[in-house]
C-alpha cells in the first residue's frame, strides 16, 4: 500500500504508565513545493508560510522524533533476528492509516522505526467500548472530534488536524475510555 500524501507535520506525546504528560515532540517538514498542492491539506490553519519558515529537511525530523521515541521506549518486540528490541509504543486514532505512513516513510528514508508495528487504536478501543457496553449509544461516526464531543474531550475542530493538537486530544480520549472502563469492570465486580 503506497502513500497517498506527504507528512507534513509529526507529534507525539510521551506519557507514563499512569497517562501523565513526559515530554512532547512536534516538528514541520519541509514541504516540497514542486509537487505540493495547498488544496490537499486537510488543515484549516494550515500556513505555508509559516511550513517555509519552520519546516526542516525529512531526515532531520525523522532523526529527532527516532531519538524522542527511543528515549521513551518500552515496548518489547521481537526483532527480525530473534532478538527482543525495546521500542515505543505509539497509540494513535486510526492507527492503521498513521502506522502505515510513519512507517513507509523511515523506510523510505533507510531509517530503523523505533516503534512496534502493533499500534494501539483509540478508535478501535471505542468501537470496542460501544460493543461491550450495550447501555451507550454509540456516536453517529468514529472520528477523532466526534468520539472526544460524546465523551467530553475539550476539542477544538479549527485546530484539528494540526498533529500535536490531536495528540493531546488522542491522549485525553484514551484517558476518558479507560477511566470508563475501569469504572464499569469496577461496578460489574460489585
Amino acid at each position: 500500500m503506497g502513500r497517498r500524501r506527504a507528512i507534513l507535520q509529526i507529534a507525539a506525546i510521551a506519557v507514563s504508565r499512569s497517562l501523565v504528560e513526559q515530554e512532547s515532540f512536534e516538528a514541520k517538514i519541509r514541504l516540497d513545493e514542486s509537487r505540493f498542492r495547498p488544496m490537499s491539506v486537510r488543515n484549516r490553519h494550515f500556513d505555508l508560510a509559516q511550513w517555509r519558515h519552520e519546516g526542516r529537511s525529512p531526515k532531520a525530523v525523522a532523526f529527532d522524533f527516532a531519538r524522542f521515541l527511543t528515549r521513551h521506549a518500552s515496548a518489547m518486540v521481537p526483532g527480525a533476528d530473534g532478538r527482543h528490541l525495546i521500542v515505543a509504543q505509539l497509540v494513535a486514532h486510526n492507527a492503521e492509516f498513521d502506522g502505515v505512513f510513519l512507517r513507509e516513510w523511515f523506510e523510505g528514508m533507510g531509517l530503523f522505526f523505533p516503534a512496534s508495528y502493533r499500534i494501539f487504536c483509540t478508535l478501535h478501543r471505542a468501537m470496542w467500548h460501544f460493543h461491550e457496553d450495550r447501555s451507550m449509544m454509540p456516536p453517529r461516526d468514529f472520528k477523532l472530534g466526534t468520539l472526544c464531543c460524546h465523551f467530553g474531550v475539550p476539542f477544538n475542530t479549527y485546530k484539528a488536524h494540526d498533529a500535536l493538537t490531536d495528540v493531546r486530544a488522542t491522549v485525553e480520549l484514551y484517558r476518558r475510555m479507560t477511566m470508563l472502563g475501569a469504572a464499569r469492570l469496577a461496578q460489574s465486580l460489585n
